[in-house]
């Protein structure tokens, strides 16, 4: 009894310092660029919630930091790793907006 109780004790600790958090993976490799007029790029900003937000490089940057906070998020709430990249839409080759859509990996 005193070995079953030890193979249980050594096998928790096992489980217990390999297993570690799942952490959302940012696949840069992945990225898509899509250049789009200042118009189309307005509409989806507002419709994303960044209504009245001024489009240039700040409002890609903060459209990647809040997705990559809300995906951290959801990644710890349901215990997963989702894989992610951008489709960042530019405008004269410059980036003012990056869309997240998100890869679930099960």
């Amino acid at each position: 009894m005193k070995k079953l109780g030890l193979l249980v004790a050594a096998l928790f600790f096992v489980i217990l310092i390999t297993v570690t958090p799942a952490k959302a993976a940012y696949l840069p490799e992945y990225d898509k660029y899509v250049e789009v007029s200042y118009e189309d790029a307005r509409y989806i900003a507002d419709l994303v919630g960044l209504k009245g937000i001024p489009l240039g490089e700040e409002t890609a940057r903060l459209s990647f930091e809040f997705q990559e906070t809300l995906i951290g998020k959801i990644e710890k709430r349901l215990n997963t790793e989702i894989d992610h990249y951008y489709i960042w839409l530019t405008i004269d080759g410059q980036p003012v907006l990056g869309i997240d859509p998100p890869v679930p990996m099960f």
